[in-house]
């Protein structure tokens, strides 16, 4: 528990949001965030496959940065209000070894404020939206749902 707590509090700190935002509404600590976390993996964990991915709608937005990779997603739900905690509108793919991509984290995008798992979504203003990035498939040093993540390299 107190892993967890130091973890999260320095997630917040760094994404410049309280500690208490960083929870989803009512939840009582650790065991319900791993548990939505936990349903966020199994409910994308079919996306490991570009092909599941493609087959969902979303596409390549041909948007790749650097400590981040490359994003897919349907941009026509940027704007639809909906905020699925277990189906995120962007799957981000690392470029590994041998050209293969890789799901490395998860984005829900809207074009207006929004909250998942009472999370806020923050505004990019180089894309001009608002996003939140959940890094549950490669671990990121710098919290769980910073943008950037050091261990992810550049693009090609």
């Amino acid at each position: 528990m107190k892993r967890f707590a130091m973890t999260a509090l320095a997630t917040c700190i760094l994404a410049g949001i309280s500690f208490a935002a960083a929870l989803p509404a009512g939840a009582s600590g650790r065991h319900h965030h791993e548990t939505s976390l936990h349903a966020l993996r199994r409910a994308t964990a079919k996306y490991h496959h570009l092909g599941a991915t493609l087959a969902s709608g979303r596409v390549d937005l041909h948007l790749c940065m650097d400590h981040m990779g490359e994003h897919f997603a349907d941009p026509t739900t940027f704007s639809d209000g909906v905020l699925d905690p277990r189906n995120p509108e962007a799957m981000v793919y690392e470029h590994a070894r041998h050209g293969r991509l890789e799901l490395v984290a998860v984005e829900w995008v809207s074009d207006v404020p929004g909250t998942v798992m009472g999370i806020p979504l923050h505004f990019n203003p180089d894309v001009s939206l608002w996003v939140l990035h959940a890094w549950i498939w490669k671990h990121n040093p710098d919290g769980l749902f910073q943008d950037m993540n050091p261990r992810v390299g550049n693009c090609p």
